[in-house]
């Protein structure tokens, strides 16, 4: 089963690398939407948020499950971690949210909630790593 590993690290690595990518891009496009100087591609938002990073999150969360139930590890660290990847899931969500907020009305006022998505994102990125490599519990 290293294979099914390999699958989870790699989708884990597009999943997060989108979810750290997406709320930048998203800042940009809604800045240069709303300035006249220069149309913002809103288009490649959706196109990555629904061909890369949904996907690989989906192929994340299957592969993973299918690890847990295939070694029957548990414990309070890996309920930590669903917890924590259940944020990355609701961050995911926002990300999506956001790309419509600027797809409808784009200000630069979005660019504040992109940045406090993007750190908070990778807050929980580092929290779930953490997790998975200490099980501290």
């Amino acid at each position: 089963m290293p294979l099914l590993k390999l699958l989870h690290f790699t989708a884990l690595i597009a999943w997060c690398g989108t979810l750290l990518y997406l709320p930048a891009l998203i800042a940009a496009s809604c800045r240069t939407a709303y300035s006249v100087e220069r149309p913002g591609h809103p288009e490649l938002n959706r196109t990555i948020f629904t061909l890369i990073a949904t996907p690989a999150a989906l192929i994340a969360i299957g592969s993973g499950t299918a690890l847990f139930l295939r070694d029957g590890t548990f414990g309070i660290w890996l309920v930590a971690k669903l917890t924590a990847v259940a944020v990355m899931v609701i961050c995911h969500a926002l990300c999506g949210l956001l790309i419509l907020q600027c797809e409808r009305q784009p200000r630069p006022a979005l660019t504040i909630a992109c940045a406090a998505l993007g750190s908070f994102t990778f807050a929980m990125m580092a929290a779930t790593l953490w997790l998975v490599l200490a099980k501290p519990f």
